[in-house]
């Protein structure tokens, strides 16, 4: 008879309890890495091949000595290796364009899938608003995307606003078999109409997922709306405190509840769901290219939300880098990353 001691016993169940902890914590990263404003023919082998080798010249440095913005061709090596570097198992992007969406998939390599499409025709065409996942992470069940304007099931616009507007939803399941669904979005600039109707759409449809799956239900994106003043409407109606617009008949009765399921439901920002021992970085989400010596117009507009229905526990929350002393601006907005069990 093998007999166990007390100590030995003690550290197999905290074994136990770690490893079930990493097999269900994921790393959810948001980012939206600006559009491909100055486009040319540059190849991510030419952007590799021009890197320098060998150690740098400290000598020869100039902190932070590029604070314009520089050309797609230059930022996307930075932005996949903070994805890479940070361990990230999510990573829902905004703003990018087909050839930016065709890049990230070669820097990342083939252990990423994708899903999203172009929001102008449905395709290709425009920007996305596409999530990235690891394949030995996380198994996609399936997708869908929707217009956030008065006819969601089609490529449409707001009246009034800037431009097309879109989620793209997923549903996957982890290794150990726990489910959720996240829904990647980015709200209009212009249209404060527009942000309140996107966050009625989406808070309809996330009640509706939280009924119908019984599981944890996230929305990551740039909502272009921050928590308080004129243009946070559509923060304080995706949060609860403000009641939703009215949406398109045909969205309500697809995604209508079934009689005995709750309906009470909202999202919460994560931030406010993660110990503050745990949360680091910056405050500020959006900075416009403007070095931290200018920063009247910086804000907080990219969020990580989880669903009120529960299943998940938010245990921690930064707000990483996007400038560092010895390159150039990544994007116009900081990453924002949370560790998620679910």
């Amino acid at each position: 008879m093998v007999v166990h001691h007390p100590q030995v016993a003690f550290r197999n169940a905290l074994a136990s309890i770690a490893a079930a902890a990493v097999n269900t914590s994921i790393r959810l990263l948001t980012w939206n890495l600006r559009y491909d404003l100055h486009p040319n023919s540059i190849s991510v082998a030419d952007t590799i091949a021009s890197l320098p080798h060998g150690t740098p010249a400290d000598s020869r440095m100039k902190y932070y000595d590029n604070s314009s913005e520089v050309p797609w061709s230059t930022r996307r090596i930075t932005i996949a290796n903070e994805v890479i570097f940070n361990r990230v198992d999510v990573l829902a992007v905004q703003e990018v364009l087909k050839r930016q969406v065709t890049d990230l998939e070669i820097l990342l390599g083939n252990e990423w899938g994708r899903v999203g499409v172009g929001r102008d025709d449905g395709v290709e065409a425009g920007e996305y608003s596409a999530i990235f996942y690891r394949k030995d992470v996380l198994t996609l069940l399936n997708c869908d995307t929707f217009w956030l304007s008065n006819t969601p099931s089609i490529p449409s616009k707001y009246p009034n606003a800037c431009c097309r507007r879109v989620t793209t939803l997923a549903h996957f399941s982890t290794g150990s078999n726990s489910k959720f669904t996240l829904m990647c979005t980015h709200w209009d600039q212009s249209s404060d109409a527009q942000r309140r109707l996107a966050a009625s759409l989406i808070l309809y449809r996330g009640a509706y997922e939280a009924a119908t799956t019984d599981s944890p239900v996230f929305v990551l994106g740039d909502f272009n709306s921050p928590s308080t003043g004129q243009d946070s409407g559509g923060f304080q109606i995706i949060t609860g405190q403000m009641d939703p617009v009215e949406i398109e008949t045909g969205f309500k009765e697809k995604y209508k509840i079934e009689s005995g399921k709750s309906t009470d439901f909202m999202f919460q920002d994560v931030v406010a769901a993660t110990p503050p021992e745990r949360r680091s970085g910056h405050h500020a989400t959006f900075t416009g290219f403007r070095p931290a010596g200018n920063s009247s117009e910086f804000q907080r507009i990219d969020f990580i939300m989880g669903g009120t229905n529960g299943g998940w526990k938010s245990i921690s929350y930064r707000v990483g880098e996007s400038f560092y002393d010895n390159g150039s601006f990544s994007s116009d907005h900081r990453p924002v990353y949370s560790d998620i069990i679910v």
